[in-house]
């Protein structure tokens, strides 16, 4: 919000957007209107399952050797260079753990 001490240095081109949006800026927040709350909610979330989406990979992903294009090398991209691979019941709830991630995302974007 404009007047913050975070809104100078970084955020200031959205101060414009709050005046427009009225859902976004001080109208709203003084009306006590929830859905920047819910909405806020919801990407705390998402970004759990997001982050627990990457745990999976990392504490049940297998390395594999294959050859992708366009991946960077280990040498260079460290762990985030490398395939892995989770199968069985762990890949099933991590493939559904992402597909309904992603759907929270696209449903708040369409």
């Amino acid at each position: 919000m404009p007047g913050g001490y975070l809104h100078s240095p970084l955020w200031k081109p959205y101060g414009l957007y709050g005046e427009v949006d009225f859902i976004y800026g001080w109208k709203a927040y003084n009306e006590h209107n929830g859905f920047t709350a819910a909405q806020t909610m919801l990407n705390v979330v998402e970004t759990v399952m997001y982050g627990y989406y990457l745990w999976m990979v990392y504490a049940f992903g297998e390395s594999t050797e294959k050859k992708e294009r366009g991946a960077p090398k280990p040498s260079t991209a460290g762990w985030f260079g490398g395939a892995k691979s989770i199968g069985g019941q762990m890949g099933a709830v991590a493939v559904l753990v992402s597909l309904s991630t992603s759907v929270m995302t696209v449903s708040k974007t369409a």
